[in-house]
């Protein structure tokens, strides 16, 4: 119970650093070994800690597009060149799918494979939440070969978008698992469609985008105007239903 304990208060402790965190490109050494089970070798919050990005949850709640055009004139598919609608039910028509669109056109509708949304042991002994969280974030650090020499677990394409939760490419081992909750937290892609979403996120320059509040709707200062800020051209928005 205190191990129990502590580990929640852990995952609730956090404060969070708005919408759009420091921004960083790197690339990490891969590790030879393909066959590792990824994000489930360690806790997002311990793949948080490796990179120096505590694991906290954004103030954006999920956005409805149609909704920002209409009651704040702000249409979200010309303001971000990709926008990426992930559901992480886990049944329905819909459930562990990825659309992807491109300057408002949906080019793409991938299989993914989200959190299992348990609290269990990871294999570092740690118990964890493997929780995919729902929100509005953008890609605040983008790795193309992440590999944790902690726990030796190859991330590659990763875009971590909430502490250490990102998108990321999974391994053929895995491929049979997309379409269902399967991983530790992070989205799961197939290789080719990782790869293919990498191209595109970073072939976009860095471009003033509008912020959105913690009601859902885009931020605005002192005299109403939408506030905006450097960032990815990229959304990315977690939705469960």
């Amino acid at each position: 119970m205190k191990t129990l304990a502590l580990s929640l208060l852990l995952l609730v402790s956090g404060t969070s650093p708005g919408l759009f965190a420091s921004d960083e490109f790197s690339i990490n050494p891969p590790s030879p070994e393909y066959s590792q089970p990824l994000d489930d070798l360690m806790t997002t919050d311990e793949i948080a800690n490796e990179i120096g990005a505590p694991r906290t949850e954004m103030r954006a709640p999920v956005i409805d597009p149609e909704i920002i055009a209409f009651q704040d004139g702000i249409d979200v598919y010309k303001e971000y060149a990709i926008v990426l609608r992930i559901n992480k039910a886990a049944i329905g028509p819909a459930a562990q799918q990825m659309q992807v669109v491109e300057n408002g056109v949906l080019i793409a509708n991938w299989l993914v494979s989200t959190g299992r949304e348990k609290y269990e042991k990871a294999k570092s002994g740690r118990w964890y939440w493997t929780v995919t969280p729902t929100g509005t974030f953008t890609p605040y650090k983008l790795v193309l070969k992440h590999y944790s020499y902690t726990w030796k677990a190859n991330m590659e394409f990763a875009m971590f978008f909430n502490g250490g939760v990102a998108v990321h490419a999974t391994t053929p081992d895995h491929y049979a698992e997309l379409g269902k909750r399967a991983s530790g937290g992070c989205v799961r892609l197939h290789r080719d469609n990782a790869l293919v979403i990498w191209n595109k996120v970073t072939a976009q320059p860095k471009k003033l985008v509008p912020l959105f509040n913690e009601n859902g709707r885009v931020a605005r200062d002192v005299n109403g105007n939408p506030i905006r800020v450097m960032g990815w051209n990229t959304l990315i928005i977690v939705e469960n239903k």
